[in-house]
This record gives C-alpha cells, structure tokens and sequence, in this order.
C-alpha cells in the first residue's frame, strides 16, 4: 500500500521488515499528566508498527497489530497476513509471535474474524506478568479503557498456543526478550543481533518523541518509576551496543544519540 511502505533493515545476515499497519488517532495530552507542555496538543497520528525478523530458517513476527480492530483510525488495509504476503513474507512460515505486553493494540491480530488463530501454527509468546487466571490481568488491560478485548489469547491459551513467558520452541539465539517493565508490569523488549550488528524494538518504552526529547515524561497509565528506571538501563544497553532501534509508534529506525546525555542522573528529571 502506497500511504504505508514496509520498510527493510538489514541486522547483519538478518532482514527486519517494518510492517507499517495503518495510524491510530488519539489526543495525546490525554495520555500526560496536566502540565506537560512538551507534548503537542490536538488530534495526533501515531503509526502502528510490527516487525518481522527474516534470515536463515528465521521467521518470527514480534507484535501482531490488525488497525481495523479501531473503527477511528487509518488503516493500511487487510490483515497482518495479508501484509506479510504483500511484503513478499509467508504467514505460514512464521514460527513465533512475540508479544512485548498486553495491550491490545499489540495482539489484536492474532485472531481472524471468527476468533480463530491467524497463525495456527506459531507459538506465540506473551509476559507472564501480564497473565493470570486465563485472561489479561486487569492492569495489562488498564491503558486500553473501553478496547480493552483479550478474547482472542483467551483463545489461543484454550487451544495451548500461547506460552507465558519462555517459548515453548526456543527462538534462535539472535533475538533475546528483555524486561522492560512500567508500561505494564510484563512489558518487554526485543533485541537482534547478527555478525556484530544489534538492533533494539523498544515497542511502547517511548511513545512519542516528546518520551524521547524527555525520557522522564510518562503516560498516566505507567508505572512511572518502573518505566523510568528500565528506560535507563535499556538505553544504557543500546549504547554499549552501538544499536539502532524502532518503537511501535514511531517512524523511523533511530539512533541513542537522539537521547540527551543523563549519563548523571538518567531519566530522573521532572516531567
């Protein structure tokens, strides 16, 4: 689709493909406390993005977004399938679904219309922070309000292909889970390497750039000391690295030399 390209990146001998779903329309100073001048006001678009990771006998999805589940936003058409497919990827290959957290706008693409799954033969990997009596806990789905729907890993946890924490097939040793918590309390994110390359999805530890311009800036329904302190310690990580990371609703592949130098105190200032 014209209006939201994949976009490709190589990792070493690895291919990450960008998966450009469509845009979410919100307010973002809904999101902020009062104050936070920082943020723009007015409607804003946010892009919905998810990743797959290709390369030798390698095929793992990390998110799995359908923006046609929100009637108010723009979407880049059809399924994620069906954005696999156009991106020259096959849905039925994929061996992994990494769900960085519980929100919904991060797996209500596992299912199709019926609630079936989308990817029956992938294992999908959920936090199990954000789990708990069959169902998403009721933090996990606070963020999400009136959206909130985990029928759908209600169902693959039914027909036991949702695992809760480590994958019930093991990934390939290029993609490592890391905790990230504060955005929920299972919020992870993902990191690749390969041939001495690394690359960071930091899915939802930075929302906007206003997050990025600021990093003690967090939306009021974090866990604000917890967000904060692992946005230190990834950043750190991404640096020692030399890394280029992505985040679910920002475009672009981007560098930690975006981030203003808190080497002191790191995220510690007042939003």
């Amino acid at each position: 689709m014209t209006g939201w390209p994949v976009q490709r990146v190589e990792v070493g001998a690895l291919r990450i493909t960008v998966l450009p779903l469509g845009e979410i329309y919100d307010e973002q100073r809904r999101w902020f406390p009062t104050g936070s001048l920082a943020v723009a006001g007015g409607e804003t678009r946010l892009p919905v993005n998810c990743l797959h990771i290709g390369g030798p006998d390698i095929s793992v999805l990390i998110d799995a977004c359908d923006p046609r589940c929100y009637p108010e936003t723009g979407s880049a058409g059809g399924s994620i399938g069906q954005r696999l497919e156009e991106a020259g990827i096959s849905p039925g290959r994929v061996t992994h679904i990494l769900l960085t957290h519980g929100h919904h706008d991060h797996f209500c693409g596992v299912a199709g219309p019926g609630n079936e799954p989308a990817f029956p033969t992938a294992r999908h990997v959920l936090p199990p922070q954000d789990w708990a009596g069959g169902t998403l806990t009721p933090e996990a789905q606070r963020a999400d309000g009136d959206a909130a729907d985990p029928a759908s890993l209600e169902m693959l946890y039914r027909r036991g292909l949702l695992d809760l924490g480590e994958s019930a097939v093991p990934l390939p040793e290029e993609i490592r889970l890391l905790d990230a918590p504060g955005e929920t309390a299972g919020h992870r994110v993902v990191r690749v390497s390969s041939d001495g390359e690394v690359l960071f999805f930091l899915a939802d530890l930075f929302h906007v750039r206003a997050e990025i311009d600021n990093p003690a800036l967090c939306p009021v329904w974090a866990d604000a000391a917890a967000l904060k302190a692992s946005r230190r310690r990834i950043l750190s990580a991404m640096r020692r690295d030399n890394a280029r990371f992505l985040c679910s609703h920002i475009s672009g592949v981007l560098s930690p030399d975006l981030f203003p130098d808190f080497s002191t105190s790191p995220c510690e200032t007042s939003a």
